[in-house]
């Protein structure tokens, strides 16, 4: 029946997309309103594709199986990641004794209703051996009717470990078990864990519509090393699932026609923000909050995980990096420059538009491309990328410390602002790469600081806001100096740069 249905959706498709098929549709006498069958969650189609995969070795199904496997992958992308599949491959690899459990006692966990199972799992604190029996058990179950089963884990052992209480043996055992129902349920099982987690009760289509629904869930999550990756592939899968119901929507719903309003630009424009929205939204969480003072090291892997999600997507989905040109447009804190520089392999993309950025008329979105260069520049020292600092990133520190007058010349003076302030102290960081660039640096300093009035003339009068600036930047200009002067005395002995 799956096959039938799948092939049906597969087809109402085509008449609505290819030019021959519209043709042939639009030239029947025959009015042609059928409309897909909706599946997702009403037929199991991971755990059908499970069983056709194992049952007789593969062999019953064989003449099928690969039609099937193509439909499904062509009408429901997301559930086809690769790390459910590694992982499950990884798990059948394992020996015998510490996976297949079936062996043992495999009838017992059967018998047991849902409700005596969140009753066992609920000793999680006294009983720990216990209930990674049970979940044990639970892993090998691969009938679609364990709904009630995923409800009662979830609600007995996110709690816990949500408050840092679950043993970590329980919290790789419930992970284990999550993973191995989401290859049977999945649809269902990202329902369940999201309602679990946030405040409202949603369907799975308003999960699909609004993906970003899910940043709505406790906050503790985002600093829970063990329950951010479920996390991550919850938002990864319903992503995935947006994108192509859109895009299928805008294939099959709006017509080719040339008076159309909506074309694929616009399409394409509407699922680049959504997903933009998604990496501030996750750029927001790596955020150091007061809380995480006594706990930098679930901080810390909370941006490595974070970073490593956002890393995929700029490699996997974004060939042209558009995502990426678009988010450091938009701009984020830079606070998160050193680290989304330092776990980011793929944000070395972001200095091919350094001199599009920095010539952004906003004076933020300046600052912020002078930064991120410098730091990019330390990462990789390469003898281009001192080029782009050199005709780019130092000019552009000089235009904001003497802007253009109404006449069209540069400034005699230099304009006191707090974004002088934030963007002199990157340069360190372009002196570490470059230390032979160093002195250059230090003239353009030596500029800025004669433009600037002299501090005593302040004397009794630092209560003005423009005054306590004006020494700010005086104070700024003086510990970056001698920053960028420890390594002009150490070019001779040190050379970063690439040829």
């Amino acid at each position: 029946m799956l096959l039938y249905v799948l092939t049906f959706n597969d087809y109402i498709i085509a008449v609505r997309t290819e030019p021959k098929l519209m043709a042939l549709a639009s030239s029947s006498t025959t009015a042609f309103e059928q409309t897909e069958y909706l599946v997702d969650d009403r037929i199991p189609i991971r755990y059908v594709l499970n069983y056709i995969e194992t049952y007789q070795g593969g062999s019953a199904y064989k003449n099928i199986y690969a039609d099937l496997l193509a439909l499904s992958a062509n009408l429901y992308p997301e559930l086809f990641d690769i790390t459910s599949f590694l992982l499950h491959e990884g798990k059948e690899s394992e020996s015998e004794t510490l996976w297949d459990i079936k062996t043992m006692n495999k009838d017992w966990i059967r018998s047991v209703q849902p409700v005596q199972i969140k009753q066992l799992l609920d000793q999680w604190e006294t009983d720990p051996s216990l209930v990674i029996n049970v979940l044990s058990h639970l892993e090998t179950f691969s009938s679609p009717d364990i709904e009630e089963y995923a409800k009662s884990m979830i609600s007995s052992l996110i709690p816990p470990c949500l408050d840092r209480k679950l043993d970590v043996r329980v919290a790789d055992a419930f992970i284990s078990t999550w993973e191995s129902f989401n290859r049977i349920i999945p649809h269902t099982l990202w329902k369940i864990t999201t309602n679990f987690l946030t405040p409202d009760d949603y369907s799975l289509n308003d999960l699909i519509q609004d993906p970003h629904i899910i940043f709505k869930c406790d906050k503790r999550l985002f600093r829970s090393g063990s329950l951010l990756p479920i996390w991550l592939h919850v938002l990864s899968c319903l992503r995935t699932t947006s994108k192509h119901r859109i895009w299928k929507r805008y294939h099959t719903v709006y017509p080719r026609t040339d008076n159309n309003t909506i074309n694929s630009r616009n399409v394409l424009a509407l699922t680049n923000a959504q997903d933009t929205v998604m990496l501030q939204l996750l750029l927001e969480i790596c955020l150091e909050k007061p809380e995480d003072k006594d706990n930098k090291d679930a901080l810390d892997q909370s941006r490595k995980l974070i970073c490593n999600f956002i890393h995929s997507i700029f490699i996997d989905g974004d060939r042209d990096m558009l995502l990426a040109k678009i988010l450091h447009f938009q701009t984020y804190s830079t606070d998160l420059i050193p680290v989304v520089v330092d776990l980011i392999p793929s944000i070395y993309i972001v200095l091919s538009f350094i001199p599009e950025l920095t010539r952004q008329p906003q004076l933020d979105k300046q600052v912020f491309g002078i930064l991120i260069a410098c730091c990019l520049c330390e990462k990789y020292p390469l003898e281009n990328y001192l080029v782009t600092a050199e005709k780019h990133v130092l000019p552009r520190l000089l235009r904001i410390a003497f802007p253009i007058t109404r006449e069209g010349q540069p400034s005699q003076v230099c304009v006191p602002s707090e974004y002088l302030v934030k963007a002199i102290p990157g340069f360190v960081n372009l002196a570490r790469a470059f230390p032979h660039f160093g002195p250059t640096i230090l003239k353009a300093f030596g500029d800025i600081t004669k433009g600037l009035p002299e501090p005593r003339q302040f004397i009794g009068q630092e209560g003005t806001s423009k005054i306590i600036l004006v020494l700010q930047l005086h104070k700024v200009l003086k510990d970056t100096t001698e920053l960028v002067q420890i390594e002009v005395d150490r070019k001779d002995k040190v050379n970063k740069v690439t040829l």
